[in-house]
């Protein structure tokens, strides 16, 4: 019998047909190589605060997949408001903060992480590029409706390879 080998996988639960086809994708891939995408809420529901059966799943994971699609959009925002530094932005698109707690959950648990991005979604924390300790793979969600690109492919595998041994 083959070991069930668990994976975290972080995303906002989706609201789009965009965003579910994607994470179809995702999963069947990460099944493909052997792996069960799990996290609070897909397949695992609990009656305790969030953070404590988070960190429980945690523990029988590998690897976590951290996936910042959209969740907000804002027309118009501030960033540093009223200061001398403030800063006009428009069309600010953002995750779920919960991508960020998962990821720093997932970090101090010494978890291989793979970052995918939305390319339309603001790059902060662990979205962001220049501060991120993983690489931050960006793709355009429209794109991948039927299938993975090769290079999402090949990012994916090699992420497994470095936590799951032949």
């Amino acid at each position: 019998m083959k070991k069930i080998i668990n994976v975290f996988i972080s995303h906002p639960t989706p609201f789009n047909k965009y965003q579910e086809n994607f994470l179809s994708l995702i999963e069947l891939e990460l099944k493909k190589h052997g792996l069960n995408p799990t996290n609070l809420g897909k397949n695992n529901w609990s009656f305790k605060s969030p953070l404590e059966p988070i960190k429980e799943i945690m523990d029988t994971c590998v690897a976590a997949i951290i996936i910042g699609l959209e969740r907000h959009h804002s027309l118009i925002g501030y960033e540093k408001e009223f200061s001398k530094n403030s800063r006009e932005l428009i069309h600010k698109y953002s995750s779920t903060p919960w991508i960020q707690i998962e990821a720093g959950m997932a970090y101090q648990a010494n978890l291989p992480i793979l970052i995918l991005k939305e390319d339309k979604v603001f790059p902060e924390g662990i979205l962001d590029p220049q501060i991120s300790t993983s690489f931050v793979f960006e793709f355009e969600l429209k794109r991948l409706q039927k299938k993975l690109s090769p290079e999402l492919e090949e990012l994916i595998l090699s992420w497994v390879k470095h936590f799951k041994k032949p």
